[in-house]
């Protein structure tokens, strides 16, 4: 049975609050702060990656102006900066609504110029390759042709059974192998990182990556850290039988115990930023800090905890039924009965989606008696938020990375199907010209991914989610 928690006026008034897409049309200042990583360095700001023509834009209301163009790409010669492009293939973009989107309804999505050019790509790539886009050049109303490679559409099962997927999937994983530094940097590109070597059967850089990722964190690491590393050391260990990493498997689900809320009460004086958090430190909810601190338990640290757990537990690690079953408790009590599943409570906040797919994924890995109530209404909340894929709350790619892993473990095939079709345009539009994929704008002011890891989070996201055949337990591989 779900459980809600009282429902404040606050969250009554979310509730009624139109979602809108992409937060405002100067993007909080950043068309024009450049991220200073990797080879996006040379783009002058947070713009819209134009899927694999090689070009960067500033999104308009029913256009995109450009504002960069990567040399040795597809647009280099054709398109020109400040460019307006007004249409793709004979048809003019629609309308794009501006907006922060909080709450629990799924409003407006990509409609406009993201979703009609991420579609036409499509339709590009399934018959010769050409690209006819609409452009104002001086305000003169031009053709400019870019010539993209044919490599097909998605299938009607993408990323299952898809020549395109798959192909997407492997240049993601060659450009990761080009880049030295994707051993480094923030932890959520790192652990993904070892899962997409993992998914592509890349055993040689596993084996090197988990023997250097084979110690324990400081103590001080956020919760992220030791989860990240637990689920990737533990897929590794069910692939490669490696012995040398199960006692950091097993320390480091002690370790989250620690970051684990017991009894609230010994919460009740707790401040951050001024303001008493007790209220939200929740019983079974893990936090940021190994050891708790700051403004309380979020759902996605507990879940990430949890999944760490029972992949460890599959590795041959005792786990604490105690704290295990607490977790599970405090997650299906804060569900909405909808499926919306909010930063800690049942109602309200950020974009559910990674949230919803990561609790799919746990559940599916533990095979947990009880909670077919749970993984249902999740499914189905998941596909209602279908349209806030990208609207991620400080690393967009945490939403759509564990969304498009975790909705292929659904018992619900039209679930599926809902998320991935709608998110066709999302998907085109984020690849890149040298195969890689770019974290896009958002609908979150608090949005940092593009200036954390432009480049390679988002790829081994897309590594893995469009990986056809399931090579990991979160992908719903056997052990």
């Amino acid at each position: 049975m779900l459980r809600l928690p009282p429902t404040p006026l606050f969250v009554l008034a979310l509730l009624t609050t139109p979602v809108l897409a992409i937060y405002d049309a100067e993007n909080l200042g950043q068309w024009e702060k450049p991220t200073q990583i990797g080879p996006d360095k040379e783009v002058p700001g947070f713009l819209v990656n134009l899927g694999p023509t090689g070009a960067r834009a500033i999104l308009k209301e029913r256009s995109f102006v450009v504002k960069h163009v990567f040399e040795d790409s597809p647009a280099k010669g054709r398109l020109q900066l400040d460019d307006e492009i007004t249409g793709a293939n004979a048809r003019p973009f629609g309308k794009h609504t501006f907006g922060k989107c909080y709450g629990m309804q799924p409003g407006n999505g990509i409609e406009g110029p993201v979703m009609d050019l991420g579609l036409a790509i499509e339709d590009s790539e399934g018959r010769d390759g050409k690209l006819v886009l609409d452009v104002l050049r001086d305000g003169e109303p031009i053709k400019v042709s870019v010539p993209l490679e044919a490599i097909g559409r998605f299938s009607s099962t993408y990323p299952v059974d898809c020549r395109k997927s798959e192909q997407l999937a492997k240049g993601a994983m060659t450009y990761l192998l080009t880049r030295e530094d994707a051993t480094r940097g923030p932890v959520h590109q790192r652990g993904l990182y070892g899962l997409a070597l993992l998914a592509h059967d890349r055993m040689k850089e596993a084996e090197a990556f988990a023997l250097s990722w084979n110690e324990m964190p400081g103590e001080k690491e956020w919760t992220w850290y030791p989860s990240y590393q637990c689920i990737f050391l533990s897929e590794y260990y069910l692939k490669s039988g490696d012995k040398r990493v199960l006692e950091t498997i097993r320390k480091l689900t002690e370790r989250l115990y620690l970051s684990q809320v017991i009894d609230p009460a010994d919460y009740k004086d707790a401040m951050h930023g001024g303001q008493p958090q007790a209220a939200n430190f929740l019983k079974g909810g893990n936090g940021h800090g190994a050891r708790i601190a700051g403004y309380g338990t979020m759902t996605i640290t507990t879940l990430m905890a949890i999944l760490s757990w029972e992949l460890a537990e599959d590795c041959g690690i005792q786990i604490e039924d105690f704290n295990r079953d607490i977790a599970y408790d405090c997650v299906h009590t804060h569900t909405h009965e909808s499926g919306y599943m909010g930063y800690r409570f049942a109602t309200g906040a950020y974009t559910p989606v990674g949230r919803q797919g990561l609790s799919l994924i746990a559940h599916k890995v533990a095979g947990r008696t009880g909670a077919d109530e749970h993984v249902a209404a999740v499914t189905r909340g998941l596909v209602t938020a279908k349209t806030r894929l990208n609207d991620g709350h400080g690393d967009n790619v945490l939403a759509y990375a564990w969304a498009l892993i975790g909705v292929r473990l659904a018992d619900d095939r039209k679930a599926m199907r809902e998320l991935f079709d709608y998110n066709k345009a999302f998907i085109n539009m984020a690849r890149t010209h040298d195969g890689a994929f770019v974290a896009q704008p958002g609908r979150n002011r608090h949005e940092k991914a593009y200036y954390m890891s432009p480049r390679l989070h988002p790829t081994a996201a897309m590594a893995i989610a469009l990986s056809g055949k399931p090579r990991l337990r979160i992908q719903g591989a056997t052990p």
